[in-house]
């Protein structure tokens, strides 16, 4: 059986050096767990919760890596290029996604480098073909 969250359920608690609720019995990083506001972590925990009890599973890393990758190389503008030329960097080494850059991002890309933060090692594990698109990608606007 599946425990789903309330609003109540939130502790504040300090993550990366942000103060931020999360749930004390969930151990995973998922929708809803950390949560910047209860009310809606709770909403997003909860769907996630029911989503898994009837089975659906969550997309590991790489499939939303890729799916990143894809929205980056398909989105026109400076933003999308800005984060292809910082997803290529991060696969070498020369780039890492911080939450301390957070005042930096841009609106459209915040939602996805929010995710890369804690996904920096699996970035080094994305095929050569991902690669060479985002550096593409990064040369043009």
């Amino acid at each position: 059986m599946q425990r789903l969250a309330k609003p109540s359920d939130y502790v504040l608690q300090e993550v990366l050096g942000q103060s931020t609720y999360v749930l004390p019995w969930e151990p995973r990083l998922c929708p809803g767990n950390p949560a910047d506001d209860p009310e809606l972590g709770s909403q997003l925990y909860n769907e996630f919760a029911c989503s898994a009890a009837l089975g659906v599973t969550q997309r590991s890393t790489a499939e939303q890596t890729s799916d990143i990758v894809d929205w980056v190389i398909a989105t026109p503008g400076e933003a999308a290029r800005s984060l292809a030329a910082d997803l290529a960097a991060a696969y070498q080494g020369k780039h890492e996604f911080r939450i301390d850059d957070l005042q930096q991002w841009d609106e459209e890309t915040k939602r996805h480098r929010a995710h890369l933060i804690f996904h920096n090692d699996d970035i080094q594990c994305m095929s050569a073909a991902m690669v060479m698109a985002l550096r593409k990608r990064s040369a043009n606007s």
